[in-house]
């Protein structure tokens, strides 16, 4: 059984990834999988000394 949790806030430090649901153009921003035959929304992990917002906008730019 999976347990899926919402929370309103999350402290920073305790955020290790970024997934990013992004419209363009009106159009929803999906990434191919170089390893696989799927296509993905854009996301990745935290580097060290990054803020989580940080992140987010280096992975979406990386996608």
């Amino acid at each position: 059984m999976v347990e899926v949790k919402f929370y309103d806030n999350v402290a920073d430090e305790f955020l290790n990834f970024a997934v990013i649901i992004s419209k363009t153009d009106n159009k929803w921003v999906f990434c191919k999988h170089k390893e696989r035959e799927t296509y993905e929304i854009p996301g990745g992990h935290r580097e060290p000394g990054e803020s989580i917002l940080e992140t987010a906008k280096r992975e979406l730019q990386e996608e």
